[in-house]
């Protein structure tokens, strides 16, 4: 179970905060099952109620400083992604972006930009699907690597340019 105060990425919505825990008095569910309140770090009005005992949601705590800077220590040998065809390129980001893994994500990041220089080769833009992967792949990592760090997303940014090439 996650403290308050605990910041978690939270499946594919990204990092969210643990505000604490409460039982939700709606029709239809259960008066006993507990429930984190949690707030979105890139939209922090409202809140956000994930079950503590969770089977399908993929919570886990944002990387310790210590795991995000030897993560971004050993990004240079994280690679893109293997697709031979677009629809198997398009289930491999969904998949690692659904995963969570900081590893999954800057894959799915590199798959893109090797996308993006390729169709720039032919002349051509990237698709709104692949602008989408790479911008929700982006958001996950570099919020969580901005925490767990205590630096801005535009560092982060910085950081992954230096490292990751």
């Amino acid at each position: 179970m996650f403290q308050s105060g605990t910041y978690v990425v939270y499946g594919c919505k990204g990092v969210h905060k643990i505000l604490g825990t409460t039982h939700l008095n709606l029709e239809g569910i259960p008066k006993d099952r507990e429930y984190y309140v949690m707030q979105a770090v890139k939209k922090p009005a409202g809140a956000v109620y994930a079950p503590v005992e969770a089977g399908k949601t993929n919570m886990r705590s944002v990387m310790t400083r210590e795991q995000a800077e030897i993560f971004l220590h050993t990004a240079e040998q994280i690679h893109a992604l293997c697709c031979k065809t677009p629809k198997q390129r398009e289930e491999n980001c969904r998949e690692g972006i659904k995963s969570c893994s900081p590893n999954a994500l800057l894959q799915v990041i590199k798959t893109v930009k090797e996308r993006r220089e390729e169709r720039a080769r032919q002349g051509k833009k990237l698709t709104l699907l692949d602008l989408h992967f790479m911008e929700q792949a982006e958001d996950i990592l570099y919020e969580e690597l901005a925490i767990s760090l205590s630096i801005s997303r535009v560092e982060v940014e910085e950081k992954i340019r230096a490292y990751a090439s």
